[in-house]
């Protein structure tokens, strides 16, 4: 099996027209968001810029507080991109000993150097940027009002849609701050999907991520309910699109 590296990745991905990403939202899956491979590169890669312009690289924790939601993958990889590690603890960067392990490093606080949420009060007054991700279908725009500190998301939509510079990816440092999983730690934990269109409902957005990572790497495609449906419209929506629901 090839190395996994997000940067190939998303080189692979970007190349593509074919939706990658459908989201859907809401107790009856009524918000649907679709993002084909293109798109979705698109975005991953003005969130990396923007990582790139914040000196955000290796040895860098990337905390990544957002519920399970398509842009919640944006994030982790653009980090990973960057070279970053993520955390998925809201006050995290130095969880789960990530500190001894050398992969939390610049912003000087608790290891985080960016923090990504839709709950920037909570955030106020850290030393790390904190950037406020709107989860609104398609949003381009913080909708409401910023606490002092924290900046609108939305001003990343101004980095290019290309990738500027990747960071640098060492295999043997931190990828996950939490639990001190490497970069080359990922090959295992990711694995390699087989090719299909799948649909699932994450319980986190580790689960999302490393999901959707691997059904990527083998040209598959997901189909993610964001909440628990009832079981009637889960499978018409599966149905719908064309997809196999796994556990």
């Amino acid at each position: 099996m090839t190395a996994f590296s997000p940067t190939a990745l998303l080189d692979a991905v970007g190349r593509t027209r074919q939706p990658h990403l459908t989201w859907y939202g809401g107790p009856d899956g009524s918000e649907r968001v679709e993002l084909s491979g293109h798109v979705l590169a698109n975005w991953v890669a003005k969130t990396a810029n923007f990582l790139d312009e914040e000196g955000v690289g290796e040895g860098d924790v990337v905390v990544v507080d957002l519920p399970v939601h398509w842009r919640a993958v944006v994030w982790v990889w653009a980090a990973w991109i960057r070279g970053a590690a993520v955390s998925f603890v809201p006050d995290g960067g130095s969880a789960g000993g990530a500190d001894d392990d050398g992969g939390s490093g610049g912003g000087g606080d608790g290891g985080a150097a960016v923090v990504a949420t839709d709950r920037p009060e909570r955030h106020a007054g850290r030393e790390a940027v904190v950037v406020a991700v709107s989860l609104a279908p398609l949003a381009l725009r913080w909708d409401g009002e910023l606490p002092p500190g924290a900046m609108d998301g939305g001003e990343i939509m101004g980095q290019a849609d290309v990738l500027v510079m990747p960071g640098a990816v060492v295999r043997g440092e931190t990828a996950v701050a939490d639990s001190g999983l490497s970069f080359e730690d990922l090959d295992a934990a990711i694995g390699t999907g087989d090719g299909t269109r799948i649909a699932f409902v994450p319980g986190s957005v580790w689960e999302l991520a490393r999901t959707a990572f691997s059904a990527w790497r083998d040209g598959g495609s997901v189909v993610v309910f964001a909440e628990q449906l009832s079981e009637s419209r889960r499978n018409q929506l599966i149905a719908q699109e064309g997809a196999r629901f796994v556990e």
